[in-house]
């Protein structure tokens, strides 16, 4: 973004681009939108578009950007309260949950995700919106529920969330009655990720001598 907004109207001026920019996006694809169509559905002047935003480009970022926080703040809040479940399997499926349901209920959630990526165009190199969900991630996961594990647990948590964006990916691709093969196998995946962080590692038991 040019620059934040300070005042209500600004705020409202620039939600209402980012709405318009996610209605657009589950119509069309990248190439086929403009700075033009962007306005016309946010019904705002083209010139307090550009008080803001220098491009389209940079409205997808701001839009992948407010995507995720507003997944992390849903998971956050589940943290922060007792709502999420005592053991961090069961923790897990419930972020999963929300994901999924936020894939479903929130426009343009299904096509700016927390990827670098859009349809092959490069959203912002300097920021890898992977590594901020997996600190984030990791942070509360670790917090709750502690690191007994021997893998390291950063990076551990950056593969799951990669991994998991890139299953959850093909899930919307495939047929519906195969969507909950992935999503499981999605799980089953992350499950075995992080517990080798989350989990003290299997003691071999002792062989008893003849």
């Amino acid at each position: 973004m040019r620059r934040q907004p300070v005042q209500q109207r600004g705020a409202a001026t620039v939600s209402a681009i980012l709405d318009a920019c996610a209605s657009l996006l589950n119509e069309y694809d990248y190439d086929d939108i403009t700075t033009a169509r962007i306005v016309d559905v946010a019904g705002v002047p083209i010139g307090s578009f550009y008080q803001y935003f220098p491009d389209k480009r940079s409205v997808v970022h701001a839009l992948a950007l407010r995507g995720m926080e507003t997944y992390l703040s849903e998971v956050e809040e589940l943290f922060a309260s007792d709502l999420i479940a005592d053991t961090w399997r069961e923790a897990m499926t419930q972020i999963v949950s929300v994901y999924m349901r936020m894939l479903t209920e929130l426009p343009g959630f299904g096509r700016v995700r927390f990827s670098d990526m859009l349809d092959s165009h490069r959203l912002d190199s300097s920021v890898d919106q992977y590594e901020l969900m997996a600190e984030r991630l990791a942070e509360m996961f670790v917090n709750r529920f502690g690191a007994h594990g021997d893998a390291p647990v950063m990076l551990t948590f950056r593969i799951a969330v990669q991994t998991a964006d890139a299953l959850f990916k093909l899930a919307e691709r495939v047929d519906e009655d195969d969507r909950a093969y992935v999503v499981g196998t999605a799980n089953e995946l992350l499950t075995g990720m992080l517990g080798s962080v989350l989990e003290a590692p299997q003691q071999p038991t002792p062989t008893q001598s003849p």
